[in-house]
């Protein structure tokens, strides 16, 4: 049985899927991880193509700094507040590495969420290559 689950996620991995953390291979067009210089291409989009911005850092650090337009569901709030994250449209996470925000967007495929991609970096990522101003901790 391990044999052949390497060889589908071997599979998932070279046709552009993903693997989720409870080794089922998920199939999905969406991303797991996008670079900030992607979100920032898909933040431009018209109105109804944009995706949902989702930051899952705690309340202090949200109020220290954050990317303009994003809602705010801390990563120790999420298994309470996770209905208010939209099934119907692309949501792109972050946090303020990448690593919080990478456990949300693995929680939220393996109940159901299709769209959910990492922002890689998160908004330390977002300050450095993107928008200065946004104050870097």
């Amino acid at each position: 049985m391990d044999a052949l689950r390497r060889m589908q996620a071997y599979q998932a991995i070279i046709s552009g899927q993903t693997t989720l953390q409870s080794g089922r291979v998920q199939v999905t067009e969406v991303p797991l991880e996008i670079s900030v210089m992607e979100a920032k291409a898909e933040l431009n989009k018209p109105e109804d193509e944009k995706p949902v911005l989702l930051d899952v850092r705690e309340q202090d650090e949200f109020e220290f700094c954050r990317i303009p337009g994003a809602i705010h569901i801390p990563l120790s709030e999420m298994k309470l507040r996770q209905d208010e994250v939209p099934k119907d449209k692309p949501v792109l996470v972050y946090c303020h590495h990448g690593a919080r925000s990478m456990q949300v967007v693995r929680y939220l495929r393996t109940r159901g969420w299709r769209q959910v991609t990492n922002v890689e970096g998160g908004i330390e990522a977002w300050s450095v290559e993107i928008d200065p101003s946004v104050p870097r901790y």
